[in-house]
């Protein structure tokens, strides 16, 4: 895999052991497949780690929408009382 923003890619080496003995080897690039916002519309595309840490990609960010909970009305008792029932209380 490629990184499609740097084009980082395999590279090719070596293993040396302690007697110096040399076998090939492969160092594969840290690629990650990321959603993107590019010129106004979402991408997969493959990135690697160095370009995603170093800000060179807008990712799309993944909203999830919360159910709407229809809160219930508090009741509210009506209490009647009269003038002289008021008048009373307050003596």
């Amino acid at each position: 895999m490629k990184c499609e923003i740097c084009g980082k890619s395999v590279a090719f080496g070596n293993n040396v052991s302690h007697s110096n003995r040399k076998t090939n080897r492969m160092f594969k690039p840290n690629i990650r497949r990321v959603r993107v916002l590019e010129n106004g519309t979402r991408k997969t595309v493959d990135v690697c780690a160095r370009c995603l840490r170093s800000n060179k990609v807008n990712r799309v960010t993944v909203t999830i929408k919360q159910p709407v909970s229809v809160a219930a009305e508090p009741v509210v008792e009506a209490v009647e009382t009269s003038a002289e029932e008021i008048v009373s209380e307050e003596q």
